[in-house]
Protein backbone atom coordinates (compact mmCIF):
# COMPACT_ATOMS: atom_id res chain seq x y z
CA UNK A 1 0.00 0.00 0.00
CA UNK A 2 1.34 3.30 -0.96
CA UNK A 3 2.18 5.21 3.06
CA UNK A 4 0.51 8.37 2.01
CA UNK A 5 -2.65 5.96 1.62
CA UNK A 6 -1.67 4.27 4.76
CA UNK A 7 -1.29 7.84 6.87
CA UNK A 8 -4.88 8.83 5.47
CA UNK A 9 -6.66 5.63 6.19
CA UNK A 10 -5.19 6.09 9.73
CA UNK A 11 -5.94 9.79 10.08
CA UNK A 12 -9.69 8.80 8.54
CA UNK A 13 -9.85 6.25 11.82
CA UNK A 14 -8.43 8.66 13.82
CA UNK A 15 -11.00 11.49 13.19
CA UNK A 16 -14.07 9.12 13.53
CA UNK A 17 -12.68 8.33 17.00
CA UNK A 18 -12.11 11.80 18.10
CA UNK A 19 -15.95 12.24 16.48
CA UNK A 20 -17.34 9.57 17.74
CA UNK A 21 -15.87 9.04 21.43
CA UNK A 22 -16.54 13.20 21.57
CA UNK A 23 -20.12 13.03 21.59
CA UNK A 24 -20.53 9.65 23.61
CA UNK A 25 -18.30 10.98 26.55
CA UNK A 26 -20.54 14.12 26.15
CA UNK A 27 -23.74 12.24 26.57
CA UNK A 28 -22.35 9.91 29.05
CA UNK A 29 -21.00 12.42 31.56
CA UNK A 30 -24.12 14.49 31.34
CA UNK A 31 -27.01 12.36 31.04
CA UNK A 32 -25.25 10.09 33.86
CA UNK A 33 -25.14 13.43 36.11
CA UNK A 34 -28.41 14.72 35.44
CA UNK A 35 -29.97 10.77 35.73
CA UNK A 36 -28.04 10.25 38.92
CA UNK A 37 -25.49 7.61 37.62
CA UNK A 38 -21.91 7.71 38.81
CA UNK A 39 -21.13 4.24 37.05
CA UNK A 40 -22.14 6.38 33.32
CA UNK A 41 -20.32 9.05 34.37
CA UNK A 42 -17.27 6.95 34.98
CA UNK A 43 -17.77 5.39 31.48
CA UNK A 44 -18.05 8.86 29.97
CA UNK A 45 -14.81 9.63 31.53
CA UNK A 46 -13.09 6.56 30.22
CA UNK A 47 -14.56 7.24 26.86
CA UNK A 48 -12.84 10.82 27.22
CA UNK A 49 -9.92 9.06 27.51
CA UNK A 50 -10.56 7.22 23.91
CA UNK A 51 -10.36 10.79 22.25
CA UNK A 52 -6.62 11.10 23.99
CA UNK A 53 -6.09 7.80 22.03
CA UNK A 54 -7.51 8.83 18.86
CA UNK A 55 -5.59 11.79 18.91
CA UNK A 56 -2.33 10.56 19.74
CA UNK A 57 -2.96 7.94 17.28
CA UNK A 58 -3.67 10.77 14.62
CA UNK A 59 -0.68 12.88 16.19
CA UNK A 60 2.40 10.08 15.90
CA UNK A 61 0.69 8.59 12.39
CA UNK A 62 2.32 11.99 10.90
CA UNK A 63 5.36 11.33 13.35
CA UNK A 64 5.98 7.96 12.33
CA UNK A 65 5.55 8.23 8.76
CA UNK A 66 8.53 10.44 8.38
CA UNK A 67 11.66 8.90 6.70
CA UNK A 68 14.66 8.97 8.74
CA UNK A 69 17.03 11.37 8.66
CA UNK A 70 20.15 12.12 10.10
CA UNK A 71 19.17 12.88 13.20
CA UNK A 72 17.00 9.23 13.44
CA UNK A 73 18.72 6.83 11.26
CA UNK A 74 16.40 4.40 12.13
CA UNK A 75 13.15 6.22 11.16
CA UNK A 76 10.03 8.14 13.72
CA UNK A 77 8.73 4.75 14.74
CA UNK A 78 9.50 4.90 18.44
CA UNK A 79 7.06 8.32 18.29
CA UNK A 80 4.09 5.65 19.29
CA UNK A 81 5.66 3.90 21.79
CA UNK A 82 6.83 7.17 23.12
CA UNK A 83 3.11 8.13 23.04
CA UNK A 84 1.81 5.32 24.76
CA UNK A 85 3.71 5.73 27.84
CA UNK A 86 2.54 9.60 27.98
CA UNK A 87 -1.38 7.87 27.06
CA UNK A 88 -1.09 5.44 29.52
CA UNK A 89 -0.28 8.43 32.39
CA UNK A 90 -3.66 10.02 31.40
CA UNK A 91 -5.69 7.01 31.72
CA UNK A 92 -4.40 5.73 34.55
CA UNK A 93 -4.51 9.83 36.31
CA UNK A 94 -8.57 9.43 35.39
CA UNK A 95 -9.37 5.98 36.70
CA UNK A 96 -7.39 7.31 40.29
CA UNK A 97 -9.79 10.84 39.92
CA UNK A 98 -12.54 8.91 39.29
CA UNK A 99 -11.84 5.99 42.27
CA UNK A 100 -11.41 8.90 44.97
CA UNK A 101 -14.49 10.35 44.03
CA UNK A 102 -16.20 7.25 44.31
CA UNK A 103 -14.71 6.12 47.50
CA UNK A 104 -16.11 9.87 48.72
CA UNK A 105 -19.23 8.67 47.54
CA UNK A 106 -19.23 5.22 49.70
CA UNK A 107 -18.67 6.92 52.55
CA UNK A 108 -20.46 10.00 52.62
CA UNK A 109 -23.39 9.48 54.90
CA UNK A 110 -26.00 11.51 52.19
CA UNK A 111 -28.50 9.57 50.86
CA UNK A 112 -28.64 7.97 47.33
CA UNK A 113 -31.06 8.15 44.55
CA UNK A 114 -31.95 5.76 41.76
CA UNK A 115 -30.50 6.39 38.51
CA UNK A 116 -33.65 7.56 36.11
CA UNK A 117 -34.90 4.82 33.49
CA UNK A 118 -33.12 6.97 31.03
CA UNK A 119 -29.75 6.30 31.79
CA UNK A 120 -30.51 2.71 30.53
CA UNK A 121 -31.34 3.26 27.46
CA UNK A 122 -28.40 6.02 27.07
CA UNK A 123 -26.45 2.59 28.41
CA UNK A 124 -27.35 0.42 25.56
CA UNK A 125 -27.12 3.38 22.99
CA UNK A 126 -23.77 3.67 23.84
CA UNK A 127 -23.03 -0.28 23.54
CA UNK A 128 -24.10 -0.17 19.53
CA UNK A 129 -22.28 2.78 19.13
CA UNK A 130 -19.00 1.31 20.40
CA UNK A 131 -19.42 -1.76 18.63
CA UNK A 132 -19.56 0.19 14.90
CA UNK A 133 -16.34 2.09 16.10
CA UNK A 134 -14.76 -1.24 16.75
CA UNK A 135 -15.76 -2.85 13.33
CA UNK A 136 -14.82 0.03 11.78
CA UNK A 137 -11.15 0.98 13.56
CA UNK A 138 -10.45 -3.26 13.32
CA UNK A 139 -11.00 -3.48 9.92
CA UNK A 140 -8.84 -0.43 9.32
CA UNK A 141 -5.99 -1.50 11.30
CA UNK A 142 -6.15 -4.90 9.12
CA UNK A 143 -6.30 -3.15 6.32
CA UNK A 144 -3.07 -1.37 6.52
CA UNK A 145 -2.07 -3.49 8.83
CA UNK A 146 -1.32 -1.37 12.18
CA UNK A 147 -0.45 -2.30 15.35
CA UNK A 148 -1.57 1.43 16.74
CA UNK A 149 -5.08 1.08 14.91
CA UNK A 150 -5.93 -2.23 15.78
CA UNK A 151 -4.68 -1.69 19.54
CA UNK A 152 -6.98 1.54 19.51
CA UNK A 153 -9.77 -1.03 18.05
CA UNK A 154 -9.28 -3.53 20.71
CA UNK A 155 -9.73 -0.75 23.62
CA UNK A 156 -12.97 0.21 22.08
CA UNK A 157 -13.60 -3.55 22.33
CA UNK A 158 -13.30 -3.62 25.86
CA UNK A 159 -15.29 -0.29 25.99
CA UNK A 160 -18.20 -2.22 24.95
CA UNK A 161 -17.29 -5.28 27.78
CA UNK A 162 -17.25 -1.56 30.07
CA UNK A 163 -20.68 -0.39 29.09
CA UNK A 164 -22.10 -3.91 29.25
CA UNK A 165 -21.05 -3.81 32.53
CA UNK A 166 -22.58 -0.94 33.41
CA UNK A 167 -25.79 -1.50 31.54
CA UNK A 168 -26.29 -4.71 34.09
CA UNK A 169 -25.28 -2.84 37.04
CA UNK A 170 -28.11 -0.27 36.43
CA UNK A 171 -30.49 -2.83 35.55
CA UNK A 172 -29.66 -4.66 38.38
CA UNK A 173 -29.49 -1.44 40.71
CA UNK A 174 -33.28 -0.64 39.16
CA UNK A 175 -35.05 -4.27 40.15
CA UNK A 176 -32.80 -3.89 43.69
CA UNK A 177 -34.26 -0.53 44.79
CA UNK A 178 -30.47 -0.05 45.87
CA UNK A 179 -28.76 3.50 44.65
CA UNK A 180 -25.31 2.17 46.51
CA UNK A 181 -24.70 -0.76 43.80
CA UNK A 182 -24.35 2.04 40.85
CA UNK A 183 -21.49 3.81 43.21
CA UNK A 184 -19.92 0.35 43.70
CA UNK A 185 -20.32 -0.19 39.86
CA UNK A 186 -18.83 3.22 39.29
CA UNK A 187 -15.22 1.98 41.82
CA UNK A 188 -15.36 -0.68 39.39
CA UNK A 189 -15.51 1.19 36.27
CA UNK A 190 -12.17 3.02 37.61
CA UNK A 191 -10.35 0.24 38.35
CA UNK A 192 -11.27 -0.97 35.39
CA UNK A 193 -9.60 2.12 33.83
CA UNK A 194 -6.41 1.83 36.21
CA UNK A 195 -6.04 -1.85 34.62
CA UNK A 196 -5.94 -0.36 31.02
CA UNK A 197 -3.95 2.60 31.89
CA UNK A 198 -1.39 -0.12 32.97
CA UNK A 199 -1.53 -2.77 30.91
CA UNK A 200 -0.69 0.25 28.17
CA UNK A 201 2.44 1.05 29.75
CA UNK A 202 3.55 -2.05 29.89
CA UNK A 203 2.72 -2.80 26.45
CA UNK A 204 4.99 -0.38 25.09
CA UNK A 205 8.31 -1.62 27.50
CA UNK A 206 9.34 -4.13 25.23
CA UNK A 207 10.19 -1.48 22.28
CA UNK A 208 11.64 0.49 24.50
CA UNK A 209 13.70 -1.52 26.24
CA UNK A 210 15.14 -3.22 22.89
CA UNK A 211 13.05 -6.13 23.02
CA UNK A 212 10.65 -8.12 20.62
CA UNK A 213 8.50 -10.02 23.31
CA UNK A 214 8.24 -12.71 20.47
CA UNK A 215 10.33 -15.76 21.26
CA UNK A 216 8.84 -17.32 18.48
CA UNK A 217 10.51 -14.91 15.81
CA UNK A 218 14.55 -16.04 17.50
CA UNK A 219 13.09 -19.61 16.55
CA UNK A 220 12.24 -18.48 13.04
CA UNK A 221 15.80 -16.95 12.96
CA UNK A 222 17.56 -20.14 13.90
CA UNK A 223 15.56 -22.70 11.42
CA UNK A 224 15.77 -19.99 8.73
CA UNK A 225 19.75 -20.03 8.71
CA UNK A 226 19.72 -23.78 8.85
CA UNK A 227 18.93 -23.15 5.12
CA UNK A 228 21.82 -21.43 4.24
CA UNK A 229 25.06 -23.91 3.23
CA UNK A 230 28.10 -22.77 3.98
CA UNK A 231 27.02 -20.60 7.31
CA UNK A 232 27.58 -21.95 10.87
CA UNK A 233 26.92 -20.61 14.51
CA UNK A 234 24.83 -17.77 14.25
CA UNK A 235 24.73 -15.76 17.67
CA UNK A 236 24.44 -12.68 19.55
CA UNK A 237 20.93 -12.62 17.57
CA UNK A 238 19.55 -9.60 18.73
CA UNK A 239 15.35 -8.09 17.79
CA UNK A 240 14.49 -5.07 18.40
CA UNK A 241 10.88 -3.46 16.97
CA UNK A 242 10.55 0.26 15.72
CA UNK A 243 6.66 0.19 15.50
CA UNK A 244 5.26 -2.70 13.64
CA UNK A 245 8.63 -3.16 12.57
CA UNK A 246 11.59 -5.43 13.25
CA UNK A 247 15.54 -5.00 12.91
CA UNK A 248 17.24 -8.39 13.45
CA UNK A 249 21.36 -7.88 14.63
CA UNK A 250 23.33 -11.57 14.55
CA UNK A 251 26.82 -13.10 14.11
CA UNK A 252 27.64 -15.59 11.85
CA UNK A 253 30.39 -17.90 11.10
CA UNK A 254 31.89 -18.93 7.74
CA UNK A 255 35.21 -20.93 6.44
CA UNK A 256 37.87 -18.18 7.18
CA UNK A 257 39.49 -19.11 3.99
CA UNK A 258 37.22 -17.40 1.90
CA UNK A 259 37.05 -14.31 0.16
CA UNK A 260 35.96 -10.77 1.14
CA UNK A 261 33.75 -11.04 -1.36
CA UNK A 262 32.21 -14.92 -0.63
CA UNK A 263 31.64 -14.14 2.90
CA UNK A 264 29.35 -11.11 1.98
CA UNK A 265 27.22 -13.06 -0.50
CA UNK A 266 26.50 -15.89 2.28
CA UNK A 267 25.39 -12.82 4.70
CA UNK A 268 23.16 -11.78 1.90
CA UNK A 269 21.87 -15.05 1.66
CA UNK A 270 21.17 -15.00 5.99
CA UNK A 271 19.55 -11.43 4.94
CA UNK A 272 17.59 -12.21 2.21
CA UNK A 273 15.70 -15.54 3.70
CA UNK A 274 15.20 -13.92 6.95
CA UNK A 275 13.16 -11.12 4.83
CA UNK A 276 10.88 -13.96 3.38
CA UNK A 277 10.62 -15.81 6.64
CA UNK A 278 9.50 -12.60 8.73
CA UNK A 279 6.69 -10.52 7.82
CA UNK A 280 7.15 -6.31 8.82
CA UNK A 281 11.18 -7.05 8.39
CA UNK A 282 13.11 -3.40 9.20
CA UNK A 283 16.33 -4.57 8.19
CA UNK A 284 19.06 -7.01 9.05
CA UNK A 285 22.67 -6.99 9.96
CA UNK A 286 24.91 -9.73 9.95
CA UNK A 287 28.28 -9.60 11.17
CA UNK A 288 30.53 -12.42 9.36
CA UNK A 289 33.16 -13.80 11.77
CA UNK A 290 35.72 -16.54 10.68
CA UNK A 291 34.88 -20.65 11.64
CA UNK A 292 35.66 -21.07 15.80
CA UNK A 293 36.01 -17.37 16.46
CA UNK A 294 35.74 -16.94 20.29
CA UNK A 295 35.26 -12.92 22.01
CA UNK A 296 34.78 -12.95 25.76
CA UNK A 297 33.13 -9.94 25.53
CA UNK A 298 30.17 -11.08 23.51
CA UNK A 299 27.70 -10.59 25.97
CA UNK A 300 24.61 -9.46 24.74
CA UNK A 301 21.77 -11.26 22.07
CA UNK A 302 20.71 -15.44 22.16
CA UNK A 303 21.86 -18.37 20.35
CA UNK A 304 19.46 -20.75 19.98
CA UNK A 305 20.98 -22.90 22.78
CA UNK A 306 19.97 -20.24 25.42
CA UNK A 307 16.26 -20.58 23.82
CA UNK A 308 15.74 -23.58 25.25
Amino acid sequence: MDPEDRKKKIEKASWAGIGGNGILAIIKICFGTIGGSAALVGAGIDTATDIVTSIVTLFTANISSKPPDKEHPYGHGRAEAIAAKLLSFIIITAGIQLLIKTVQELIESTPKVLPEDYVIYISIAAIFAKLILFLYKIRIGKEVESQMVIADAMNMKADIILSASVFAGLIITKFSNFPLIDTIMAAAVSVWIIKNGVSIFMESNDELMEGSGDQSLYEVVFSSLKEVEGLSNPHRVRIRKINTMYVIDLDIEVDGRLSVKEGHDLAKKAENILKNKIDNLYDVIVHVEPGGNFENEERYGLTEESLD
